[in-house]
């Protein structure tokens, strides 16, 4: 009895210690991403206030409730960034997708509608688009504090997302690039930048472009396409030589 009673005492206190090294670890790895994603944008994109000293989660979701997701994505995969964001299309007109990231891809989740049988118009989740790293050419930002970024793609249709944890899913895909790739990501920043779109039936896919332009003051984007041409204007962050 009283051996039994001494290993449950000894088995609470390793979780407790194991729990406060997990935490303590935890910290060290989000101050080291922290610095990393401001090194990673230091003199080159201006930052937003409240994306500095706030704490990486990764999941910003909830997968752990979304079994039709983790079901699409395998149970295989490690999952570093998930993020519900904004997705432009030829048109600059805009639907949410989930935004996944994990050691192997990068995915677009999206819904449809089941056409057929007794769950006939029941939405579901589907995987829109599926890239492996090697797939992926660079990735390109504006030098303002706006939230979009392009996902450019090899011999293929970019992406152009607007996200909100856009400097944690920076430093993420830059790493999983790196383990999978061997080589650095390319991250280009600049206020006018160009993607390729999707073809629609026989005409070919061409080239959308995205002007950004400085105002005197605002933190949200005010949006205003013009044919082929989206142009965002939003007033200026912190400084690109903030690092904290």
């Amino acid at each position: 009895m009283l051996e039994e009673a001494r290993d449950r005492r000894y088995n609470m206190y390793a979780k407790v210690i194991q729990k406060a090294f997990k935490k303590y670890f935890a910290r060290k790895r989000q101050e080291q991403e922290k610095q990393e994603a401001a090194d990673l944008l230091f003199g080159r994109k201006e930052r937003r206030r409240a994306s500095l000293n706030r704490h990486f989660m990764g999941d910003y979701i909830g997968l752990e409730d979304k079994h039709q997701i983790l079901n699409l994505i395998g149970r295989r995969e490690k999952v570093f960034f998930a993020e519900v964001v904004k997705k432009y299309d030829r048109r600059f007109k805009i639907s949410r997708k989930e935004l996944i990231l994990t050691n192997k891809y990068l995915y677009l989740i999206g819904r449809e509608q089941i056409k057929k049988g007794p769950q006939k118009g029941k939405l579901i989740e589907i995987i829109k688009r599926k890239l492996s790293f090697s797939q992926i050419s660079h990735v390109s930002l504006s030098k303002l504090q706006d939230g979009f970024l392009i996902i450019h793609v090899k011999e293929d249709y970019d992406n152009l997302l607007e996200l909100i944890f856009k400097t944690e899913f920076l430093i993420n895909i830059s790493k999983r690039y790196v383990e999978e790739t061997s080589h650095i990501l390319n991250i280009k920043f600049s206020n006018n930048l160009e993607f390729k779109v999707k073809k629609e039936g026989w005409g070919s896919g061409g080239t959308r472009q995205i002007h950004f332009i400085q105002m005197e003051y605002g933190n949200k984007e005010i949006l205003k396409p013009s044919g082929k041409i989206l142009n965002v204007w939003i007033g200026p962050g912190l400084p690109c030589t903030t690092s904290k």
